[in-house]
């Protein structure tokens, strides 16, 4: 929504696609509304705000050069903004992800740790896909004076932390290692099993950010496919 308030009319597109968008999406949150249980109703809602507010300037700011200025609050989060939208994000999708894992077999999802871990897994492959997307859009940033991850350490280096923290991450969160208060627990299978994910989500990412955002077919498959790996790592958490 913010990208296509962002680009002038003559480049933005068509109003009957702009109106099938937005009405189709809210034609999804209300039919969620209506048909779901009250804390998954919650779990929408609460973030949804935020959402709508993240590209529009409506939070009021004061500077001694410029006075009173309204800002996006995308701009206010600096380098956290992936993770933010990462939380929200996952906070909407991590129990329905999770349910694909506990219908697979006769397996007890009602575990708090387990639900915890699946959602922190969400979080990771959420900061994933938001973080590429950060790195597409580093021009545009810079533009706009946005200071994001990959802003200031650029596409490699951030790709690298990325994959880096990401298989030290899924590795503690599946228990491939596992620390207790007798040591530390090492499983190599999960080991590389998380890094074998991991890896082949960085490098369908990579393959993607070489195509522009101009290119609807990448960039719209990524949108829809980017979180799958997040089911297989969830469905770790019963090994």
């Amino acid at each position: 929504m913010d990208t296509y308030k962002d680009l002038s009319p003559s480049n933005r597109p068509a109003k009957w696609i702009w109106n099938l968008w937005v009405y189709g999406l809210w034609a999804i949150v209300l039919a969620c509304t209506a048909t779901l249980d009250l804390h998954t109703i919650y779990d929408i809602y609460r973030v949804l705000p935020l959402g709508l507010a993240w590209g529009i300037p409506c939070v009021p700011l004061y500077s001694i050069s410029k006075g009173w200025i309204l800002s996006k609050p995308k701009t206010l989060l600096f380098e956290a903004k992936s993770l933010v939208v990462a939380f929200c994000m996952a906070s909407v999708c991590a129990e329905a992800s999770m349910a694909y894992c506990c219908r697979q077999r006769e397996y007890q999802c009602a575990s708090r740790d387990l639900r915890a871990r699946s959602f922190y897994l969400a979080v990771l492959y959420q900061f994933f896909r938001e973080t590429s997307c950060d790195i597409r859009d580093i021009p545009e940033d810079t533009k706009e004076g946005l200071k994001t991850l990959p802003v200031k350490l650029g596409k490699q280096n951030t790709v690298l932390l990325l994959a880096t923290v990401g298989v030290l991450a899924e590795s503690l969160l599946t228990h491939g290692i596992d620390i207790t208060t007798s040591g530390i627990n090492v499983k190599a299978p999960l080991i590389a099993r998380a890094f074998l994910r991991v890896g082949l989500t960085m490098t369908l990412y990579w393959q993607v950010l070489r195509f522009p955002r101009q290119n609807s077919w990448a960039w719209g498959s990524m949108s829809l496919l980017g979180l799958a790996p997040v089911l297989f790592a969830q469905a770790a958490l019963r090994d």
